[in-house]
């Protein structure tokens, strides 16, 4: 066998051609499923397993673990040890923080979290969903000398959280939870609000309500965080109600007219000075 030959032959425009429109071919293919892979955990609102994410993207168990493997590899998902089944990882919510620099929703939330700052002297905090978790994509920091600080980029679970439970009460899907929660839910849709007081942590307070974009789903939650001694279960009314006031306004923001369905943010009517 001529060794020129066959490098000829192996080398010529045809046959290179050839294999690099394969090449490709397949790399965009294999981008393609990672990229299903990771749309299909952000929609999910408890971990994936492998043989359940094969499933839904029509692909096989062997080569939907070889995508889940690099994808851990990389940091775009994580493997839950007790039940192996996968959700988004770390680095692919530091890449949607990099990414909100720019949001409309972080850009146009900011202004009423300063103001609903300075009428209540706590920490504020917008949150979003990520998975089964919620993400904190803003906060402005109170000054108090006791005062609790969030910073963006922390995670926290969504059903043990005041701003998690939130969006849980108004996000569209049907997933069934349990009984506890489903009730401590629809509590939530009735008062669109949420208190947590010493769940997470001793000391610590929580209060919530929802945000809604254009199409009158659930964006965000926004919350105010503060020692427990400065925020109850049940919150006073008055920060209740400015807590609801300034989501009503970013949703507004947003055009969504999902708070105008219980006639608008609650506001306090001022007693009337005797004649």
């Amino acid at each position: 066998m001529n060794p020129t030959r066959r490098s000829a032959a192996s080398t010529s425009p045809e046959r290179h051609a050839t294999e690099t429109i394969r090449a490709t071919t397949g790399g965009v293919q294999s981008v393609g499923v990672a990229f299903a892979v990771v749309e299909e955990l952000a929609h999910a609102s408890d971990p994936i397993g492998v043989s359940e994410l094969a499933r839904r993207l029509g692909h096989t168990k062997a080569r939907m673990h070889r995508h889940l493997l690099t994808l851990r590899e990389l940091g775009f998902v994580e493997k839950d040890a007790a039940s192996d089944r996968y959700r988004l990882g770390w680095k692919l919510f530091r890449l949607g923080m990099a990414l909100g620099e720019n949001f409309d929703l972080r850009r146009t939330a900011h202004q009423h979290l300063l103001r609903l700052h300075e009428r209540v002297a706590q920490t504020i905090v917008l949150a979003m969903p990520a998975g089964v978790q919620v993400a904190v994509v803003d906060a402005v920091q109170s000054r108090a000398d006791v005062a609790i600080t969030v910073r963006p980029g922390s995670l926290m679970p969504a059903e043990s959280s005041a701003m998690g439970r939130v969006i849980l009460a108004f996000q569209a899907h049907g997933t069934e939870h349990p009984l506890a929660l489903a009730e401590r839910l629809a509590l939530i849709r009735q008062r669109w609000y949420e208190v947590a007081v010493d769940e997470r942590l001793v000391g610590v307070g929580g209060l919530a309500a929802p945000v809604f974009d254009e199409s009158n789903q659930i964006a965000a939650a926004v919350g105010i965080v503060a020692v427990s001694n400065r925020l109850r279960d049940p919150p006073e009314p008055q920060m209740t109600e400015l807590l609801q006031q300034a989501a009503a306004a970013i949703s507004s923001d947003l055009r969504s007219t999902r708070w105008l369905e219980i006639g608008g943010a609650p506001r306090r009517t001022r007693p009337q000075r005797a004649a």
